[in-house]
């Protein structure tokens, strides 16, 4: 008997170890509350991604860090929970407090290699803008509808 249950807690461990989610499983809880994503600047940050309420990079904006399904709803740990999470511009100014969905006008790309796709659909669908690595853009086709963000490559 001792035997046996050794065994079960053994393959118990074993199973856990690859049942752990990844890295990746957490980007909601991340993007919405980071320190990265509203208090430092966007030039300190380490996030690579911002989003401006104004053209020109004027206005509240945020930091993100992690491609986002729904700006609407960044969901901390992927689980569905009640009602709706949505990423808000901070940094005061113009649009702080807003939603970032619907309401971003230019972007900022501080990552050396990948595009930063900005959609007009969530869910990395619809038309799009894309940013340059290490670029700045005034949205034109998703300017004040804009609904996800996604790292991309060419």
């Amino acid at each position: 008997m001792k035997r046996k249950f050794s065994l079960v807690a053994a393959a118990v461990v074993v199973m856990g170890a690859f049942m752990t989610p990844s890295a990746h499983a957490n980007t909601g809880y991340e993007n919405q509350m980071s320190p990265e994503a509203c208090e430092k600047s966007q030039a300190t940050s380490t996030f690579k991604y911002a989003s401006y309420y104004n053209s020109d990079y004027g206005g509240a904006y945020r930091n993100v860090g992690y491609s986002v399904w729904d700006f609407a709803d960044e969901r901390i740990g992927g689980a569905p929970q009640g009602g709706t999470q949505p990423l808000r511009f901070c940094h005061g100014g113009n649009g702080n407090g807003q939603g970032i969905k619907n309401n971003a006008a230019s972007v900022k790309n501080k990552h050396s290699t990948y595009y930063a796709v900005t959609y007009f659909n969530s869910g990395y669908k619809g038309s799009a803008d894309w940013s340059s690595p290490r670029s700045q853009t005034n949205l034109s086709v998703t300017k004040n509808e804009n609904a996800s963000f996604a790292w991309q490559t060419l």
